[in-house]
């Protein structure tokens, strides 16, 4: 079964030769469908990994802006409250201007 294109070095001369030849494991000859298919899941998985931890790190980032809306929502409602108590308090003249 021949693979695809291999290049080997020489240890002799360390010049890169362009060979085609055959992949055997101590189990026989590769199959290179079964290498690619390793490869795919070996990337596969490591762009799992990447995505989990991106996803995690978005659920970081979302909790603290959700924290956030929360705390600038509350002072708002607060600063809305003071300042309407504060509009109720102040004295009006009769002519509908303030003293």
């Amino acid at each position: 079964m021949r693979t695809r294109h291999l290049s080997l070095v020489t240890h002799e001369h360390s010049v890169t030769t362009r060979v085609r030849s055959n992949v055997y494991s101590p189990y026989g000859p590769v199959n290179p469908a079964s290498t690619t298919l390793l490869a795919q899941e070996t990337l596969r998985a490591n762009q799992e990994a990447q995505l989990l931890e991106l996803l995690s790190s978005l659920e970081s980032v979302v909790e603290s802006l959700n924290y956030k809306s929360f705390t600038v929502y509350d002072t708002l409602v607060t600063a809305t409250e003071a300042v309407r108590v504060a509009l109720l308090h102040t004295p009006i003249d009769e002519a509908g201007t303030d003293v």
